[in-house]
């Protein structure tokens, strides 16, 4: 009877805690067909993750009194197309954030595999939130002249702490630091980023610098990547206006690096229309290290919810290359690969190539 007592007891102490924390399910199924054009050579194909990264997540927070509570997130992205695991995720059970926090009044104070302040920039401020349609998705795509860094590990990065600090005038500071937490080996390096955002009514300013200490088992001599990126939006109601841009410098031999320093500028809008929402955006960039490798980019995408959760989407994109540029048209980070994956150094398998490509889709939240 005691032992009866004793496992109800139990079973009761742990209902009481699954009561009082709040989790949940959440996540995104996308999938678009796409119609490709590599300088006149044609490609069509079902993809993944055009206005959102297909994805799901559990999250959850729980209460600790005096406005004080644990939080944690797990999101692990996918393909529609073929129920494969995004490129890039290397095995990880929880591939766009495994993280645990506690936050207050004070802030929040947060462990794990985080999104970068840096990239958080692009993603809160782009007309499309950095998905297909974007003029600035293309420059996404990890290689020697990426804002995500040559590897990519600067959209989201391991072994990270992240305190967010909250002012009552309208500035939130992000702090964040990545440790590498790895031998001689390491090719990861530390990371350094600040980010200031401010909101003022229908006003937004976001600044941020990144610094990445690379090790020396990567070339041989320790380098560092330096980033800078601006960017300010306002909200004029019949549309909502940002200028975005970035400049990275490199340390070290760039051959041996194969990272380049460059510039990037983009001008787009969002823009309500007919029940859904336009937006265009246009970038340039202009490779500092490497001649002939600079890259223009145009992007537009028509959104219209059928739904709260349901959304369908058409548009069109296109990049110009430079002769030593390859950039091509990406979805965003945790979407399908871009057509004609190669080996040169912008992971494309053409060179000085114009490509343009016509998209329609359908994104359902859950």
């Amino acid at each position: 009877m005691k032992i009866k007592l004793l496992a109800l007891s139990c079973l009761a102490a742990l209902g009481m805690s699954a009561q009082a924390a709040d989790v949940q399910l959440y996540g995104a199924v996308d999938t678009y067909v796409a119609v490709n054009n590599i300088g006149g050579e044609w490609a069509t194909g079902i993809q993944s993750g055009g206005t959102t990264a297909s994805h799901w997540g559990i999250k959850g927070t729980e209460d600790l009194g005096n406005g004080v509570e644990v939080f944690f997130n797990l999101d692990q992205a996918f393909l529609v197309d073929n129920g494969q695991t995004t490129l890039g995720s290397d095995g990880k059970a929880f591939s766009r954030e495994a993280n645990l926090g506690i936050r207050g009044k004070w802030g929040s104070l947060s462990f794990g595999r985080q999104y970068t302040p840096h990239f958080l920039v692009f993603a809160m401020t782009d007309p499309t939130k950095l998905s297909l349609g974007s003029s600035d998705s293309p420059y996404f795509f990890p290689g020697g002249a990426s804002v995500t860094g040559q590897d990519g590990s600067l959209v989201r990065a391991d072994n990270s702490i992240q305190y967010v600090l909250p002012t009552p005038f309208g500035l939130t500071n992000f702090f964040y630091i990545a440790l590498g937490e790895q031998g001689e080996s390491n090719t990861r390096g530390n990371i350094y980023n600040y980010m200031a955002k401010f909101d003022y009514g229908k006003f937004t300013f976001m600044g941020s610098y990144l610094f990445r200490a690379m090790p020396a088992a990567v070339t041989g001599e320790r380098y560092r990547n330096q980033y800078l990126n601006f960017a300010t939006t306002y909200d004029f109601g019949v549309t909502k206006p940002v200028i975005n841009f970035t400049y990275k410098n490199a340390s070290g031999d760039h051959e041996k690096t194969k990272s380049d320093d460059f510039w990037m500028l983009q001008v787009g809008t969002s823009t309500p229309l007919c029940g859904g929402d336009w937006q265009i955006s246009g970038s340039y960039l202009r490779n500092l290290s490497t001649s002939h490798a600079n890259a223009w980019s145009l992007g537009t995408k028509y959104n219209y919810p059928l739904s709260k959760r349901t959304q369908i989407y058409a548009g069109v994109e296109a990049v110009w290359n430079g002769d030593e540029a390859g950039y091509a048209i990406e979805a965003g980070p945790d979407s399908s690969a871009h057509f004609g994956m190669g080996e040169n150094a912008y992971g494309t398998s053409y060179t000085g190539k114009n490509v343009q490509q016509f998209f329609v889709g359908i994104n359902h939240q859950f």
